[in-house]
């Protein structure tokens, strides 16, 4: 009988230990798993560098895409007889725009980052918009602006401004009757 490349005779394995067999197959093994095993931490340490980077974030997360968009099984402001409208928050003089650890709430609750130049947030009527920068210290300048006509509070083009790590809060969300 023809013996297969790799593998004993039945002869030859049976005055063989199980520890000699164990290891004749693990020296097979071993390059091909090593290789593996270092393949997948290259590839582990390659996705988290590119995720550092906004736009590789933006193309490996859904979720940094979904930012500031309601989901239909989340209410995150109160219920009213109006639709919702959207207020753009803009960053003023920021180098690159982007500001990672300053969030928009929605009364409260955090809505989204500022992983961009501007954010984009749902408002209904007496909601209260806060931008908080209590992680990052410094003086920054937010511009509020929005396209409904019903809006009577904030006006576009209102400037806030934050200082010294804390938040501000813009609202209530008034609109005209």
């Amino acid at each position: 009988m023809e013996r297969i490349r790799g593998w004993c005779t039945m002869e030859q394995r049976r005055r063989q230990s199980y520890e000699d067999r164990f290891m004749q197959a693990y020296k097979r093994l071993e390059k091909p798993l090593f290789k593996l095993i270092i393949v997948c931490f290259a590839l582990v340490i390659i996705v988290q560098l590119i995720l550092t980077v906004p736009e590789g974030r933006e193309m490996l997360s859904s979720v940094d895409r979904l930012e500031g968009e309601r989901s239909n099984s989340v209410l995150t402001t109160a219920a009213t007889n109006r639709e919702p409208t959207e207020i753009t928050i803009r960053t003023v003089g920021v180098n690159g725009g982007a500001l990672p650890k300053a969030w928009v709430k929605v009364n409260g609750v955090p809505i989204s980052a500022f992983t961009r130049d501007e954010v984009t947030v749902r408002v209904n009527k007496d909601d209260v918009l806060t931008i908080d920068t209590s992680k990052i210290p410094g003086l920054y300048r937010f511009e509020i602006d929005h396209n409904d006509p019903k809006i009577s509070y904030p006006v576009p083009g209102t400037q806030v401004e934050t200082n010294d790590g804390k938040g501000i809060d813009v609202g209530p969300v008034h609109f005209m009757n």
